[in-house]
């Protein structure tokens, strides 16, 4: 956990920390449409599922074109964030954790962050304030000692992270949205339609 880019250990630590949190969240979710799809039909963000060249012949103003564009840029596959769930027996949380898992870097295209050690830590700050999941706040904890304190970013120590764990929380819930019924959206009326805005430096 000192290293926010190992991503295999870190989705280990997702699954064996963030059960409990996810099944109490899935209890008290609002009953969106959206979120009974997923649930039913359980839909992966992989290049099984998708046609990313499609994406990428999307307008570059799109959620989908920035989603693909962010992935595109930084080197990163999809596949990498949809591996199986191994260590949570209850069906509809396990797809949760890899929902959660899949949909980072869709959070990432919408509050404008890379993926830098101290835009992971950005990111998780976010994310705790949607969903104050164990493993965004041991990223917090390791990631910010690493990232942002021995590389002497304390201004975004004292200010970023505050105000992107503020922007989280003030969010609607993300973790149920159906991002691909949204790829054709201009990505600013996504981030209006969820209370959000660029958390980018």
């Amino acid at each position: 956990m000192v290293d926010s880019e190992r991503t295999s250990e870190i989705h280990l630590v997702e699954e064996l920390t963030g059960r409990r949190v996810l099944e109490a969240w899935l209890s008290t979710a609002p009953a969106t449409d959206d979120l009974h799809v997923l649930l039913e039909e359980k839909p992966e963000l992989s290049s099984r599922h998708i046609d990313f060249d499609e994406l990428r012949a999307l307008p570059a103003d799109t959620l989908g074109r920035s989603y693909i564009e962010h992935l595109d840029r930084n080197g990163l596959s999809a596949d990498s964030q949809a591996t199986p769930t191994t260590d949570v027996e209850d069906e509809e949380v396990a797809y949760l954790v890899r929902r959660f898992r899949q949909t980072h870097d869709v959070w990432h295209a919408l509050l404008e962050l890379g993926t830098t050690g101290h835009e992971e830590v950005v990111i998780h700050a976010f994310s705790f304030g949607q969903l104050r999941l164990p493993v965004s706040a041991l990223v917090l904890a390791f990631g910010s000692l690493k990232h942002i304190v021995f590389e002497g970013r304390l201004e975004l120590l004292t200010r970023g992270l505050a105000d992107a764990h503020r922007v989280g929380k003030q969010a609607k819930p993300l973790l149920g949205v159906h991002w691909e019924r949204r790829w054709r959206q201009p990505i600013d009326d996504v981030r209006r339609e969820f209370d959000l805005r660029s958390l980018g430096q």
